[in-house]
């Protein structure tokens, strides 16, 4: 895997520590044990691929859906984000 240079450098994990596992896991048949790693890996990937296929297809609506499978991505990683960060407080 490659080494996250974020926590190398400063001592804490970034926003997406944990994708490469998900993903690796997820790959793997491994579904319970990806979504514990990184819980946004699933819809990080459904978001590129309905990206790739919206450009191919060009689908009706495939601009908001993907708007949509975007915010889900990021409240994800926001939401993983805090739990990671406050739990190094307590």
């Amino acid at each position: 895997m490659i080494p996250c240079s974020w926590k190398e450098s400063l001592g804490v994990e970034c926003m997406t520590c944990g994708f490469q596992r998900g993903t690796d896991h997820l790959f793997n048949g491994e579904l319970i044990d990806s979504l514990s790693v990184f819980p946004a890996t699933i819809p990080i990937l459904l978001t590129f691929i309905l990206l790739i296929l919206h450009l191919v297809f060009r689908f009706k609506k495939g601009a908001h859906w993907i708007l949509v499978s975007f915010m889900v991505s990021a409240v994800l990683i926001l939401v993983n984000y805090s739990f990671t960060v406050f739990s190094l407080f307590s």
